[in-house]
Parts: structure tokens; sequence; C-alpha cells
């Protein structure tokens, strides 16, 4: 199973990330820092999809826009895989967060999404 990378271990843990790149300029992050803010967005939002983040019923705030062209331009440069591109796991571990009662399979696989994360 490929799993992105960078997915965050609480509301609280994704909004450390996020906030530690807030107004920086993202086209400077590394690879890993990006992605992990990328994720951030994600598991913060996880409504929001990044295909047509610029029409104007998309959802997506002002402030998040800038991660949704990073991640294209980065995308189009062919950094980002489809899972970092699309960080479907942070949506769905959040959702899982916010359960109150899981199956055996569904806790297996936040256990392997939250050892992908590490705090830098």
């Amino acid at each position: 199973m490929n799993i992105c990378t960078g997915i965050p271990s609480s509301s609280k843990e994704a909004t450390s990330e996020l906030e530690s790149t807030l107004g920086l300029p993202l086209y400077s992050l590394s690879k890993d820092k990006f992605v992990r803010s990328w994720c951030a967005v994600s598991y913060l939002n996880p409504g929001l999809h990044p295909d047509g983040f610029d029409e104007a019923d998309s959802g997506w705030r002002e402030s998040l826009k800038p991660y949704a062209i990073e991640a294209w331009r980065r995308n189009d440069l062919g950094e980002l895989s489809d899972n970092e591109m699309y960080p479907s796991d942070a949506a769905w571990a959040v959702l899982y967060d916010q359960m109150h009662t899981h199956t055996d399979d569904e806790m297996t696989r936040r256990l392997e999404l939250k050892t992908g994360f590490a705090t830098v």
C-alpha cells in the first residue's frame, strides 16, 4: 500500500504544521516540508479538492489557494506523486479521528498513517 507521508496525528499537529508555512514563499520549501503542509491543508479541510481550486464555488479560502497553486506547479514539474498531489489519506485520517467507533481494518489503516508522520 502506497501511503502519502506527512499525515498529521491530530488537528493540533496539522494546525501547527500549516502555521509554520503561512506567509512563506512555498516554492522555497523542501519537498518534504511542502508535502507536510499540503497534507495539513487536506486534514484540516477534508472537503476541498485540488481540481478546480480557483473556481468561485470551490470552497477554497484565499489564504489556502497558494498551497494548491504550488501543488499544481510541483505536479506539473513531476515532483509530486499522485498520492502527494491528492492527499486523500489526510482527509480520510481526519474523518477517522472524528468517528467514535472503528473497525479493525480502519484502526490498522490509521496506525499506518500515523507512523508515517514525524514532527520536524
